[in-house]
């Protein structure tokens, strides 16, 4: 035993499906007032019968169902293929399709068996508007997928669910149907049904309506219908992945020129902050720069001496830790030496790092020191070294 059952759709919904709702409602409130008996059921207006030419049979017929099984398994299909086209067309032009196809395919089928005597009274049930809608999805969404509940009884039970492309569940029914009418005609009647004559009726009905909605673009189906599908011109995952890469890079550049020019012109503000003595204004400047544009002044030694004494004056000496290390990559050798002595006296009287101290301690021509220097420099690395006795920790990250 196998049973399928579809639930929902990734298809991209533009409409709430307020007129697929409202067809399965009335689908439901009629069959089973029809079994109340509040309605003549399969009786009267609600069979389109055979042999006659009733136009109030065209519509009523497709709203009346000939048992639980035939309605429960319409309306499931209904409200998957409906979601998809509603969502795409709206309630309005949703409702005319469905009951375009619907009363269409009842006046074609009742005017062909005008003359009928055979067995068959008639006709009943949504299957034809319902397969005009899911030709509709074919042509509109044929890579979309149906969530597809599953049950399979072969000696052992299997359940689950799967994903299911529109373009494959249409060729399953399809297929069922044509197999059902092959068997039919070769056994006689024994085996399969004729109702698949009726399935496939809608499904001619839905087909060249979904095609000229596409072609007079009333509807949009984002480069995704059957035709671009079939010429393999759909919306490829690169493409968008190169127009988003495009995109983004054109930003990066963007924002890399204002970066550029806010440095600029913030360079141009630092250098007035200087020759003004204010050099917490620059230190200020620096910072915010930094922290709300990510943007950093890359500063020459002209710049740096003056900003480095007026914080220094300023008692702002862990701040000027970073500027002073600057300036030592700058000017290089033992012309910073200088520098590196009042950087290390910086780092175990402000700063806490006794090993960085050391380190440009080793960096300094001791030979080259004047007598007070060198007399600094000895009390600056024992300090270090009382600090690191004490366990003094220090990240060596890299930072001032």
């Amino acid at each position: 035993m196998f049973f399928f059952l579809p639930v929902s759709t990734d298809a991209p919904v533009y409409y709430w499906p307020f007129a697929t709702v409202g067809l399965i409602v009335v689908n439901l409130v009629t069959f089973f007032l029809a079994v109340l008996g509040v309605l003549p059921g399969l009786d009267a207006a609600w069979v389109l019968n055979y042999g006659e030419l009733n136009p109030v049979q065209w519509l009523l017929s497709a709203f009346m169902h000939e048992d639980v099984f035939h309605l429960v398994g319409n309306m499931v299909f209904l409200w998957v293929f409906g979601l998809v086209v509603e969502g795409k067309l709206g309630s309005g032009r949703f409702l005319a399709c469905y009951l375009g196809i619907a009363v269409l395919e009842s006046a074609i089928e009742q005017l062909l068996f005008l003359g009928y005597q055979g067995p068959a009274s008639g006709s009943l049930g949504a299957s034809t508007a319902i397969y005009g809608i899911m030709a509709m999805a074919l042509v509109w969404a044929p890579r979309n997928e149906i969530q597809v509940w599953y049950l399979i009884w072969v000696f052992l039970l299997f359940m689950g669910s799967a994903d299911v492309p529109i373009v494959v569940l249409c060729l399953i029914y399809i297929g069922l149907d044509v197999l059902g009418l092959v068997l039919f005609h070769l056994l006689g009647g024994v085996a399969g049904s004729a109702s698949g004559w009726l399935h496939l009726a809608g499904l001619f009905l839905g087909f060249p309506i979904a095609v000229f909605l596409l072609k007079t673009k009333s509807v949009d189906c984002e480069g995704w219908d059957l035709f671009h599908v079939w010429a393999g011109e759909t919306p490829s995952v690169d493409k968008e992945t190169e127009k988003d890469l495009e995109f983004s890079k054109k930003r990066r550049e963007k924002e890399q020129t204002q970066r550029q020019q806010l440095a600029v012109d913030a360079l141009g503000q630092l250098r007035v902050y200087l020759q003004n003595a204010n050099g917490l204004a620059a230190l200020k400047l620096m910072d915010k720069l930094q922290h709300d544009h990510e943007v950093t002044i890359e500063l020459d030694e002209a710049e740096l001496v003056p900003l480095i004494r007026l914080l220094h004056q300023a008692g702002k000496y862990r701040e000027s830790a970073q500027f002073m290390a600057r300036l030592i990559e700058l000017r290089g050798d033992h012309a910073a030496d200088p520098v590196r002595l009042k950087l290390a006296q910086i780092c175990v009287v402000e700063i806490n790092k006794p090993a960085r101290a050391l380190e440009l301690l080793g960096q300094v021509d001791a030979k080259r020191l004047s007598p007070e220097h060198l007399k600094l420099a000895k009390k600056i690395a024992a300090k270090a070294r009382v600090l690191q006795q004490e366990g003094e920790l220090e990240l060596d990250d890299g930072a001032w």
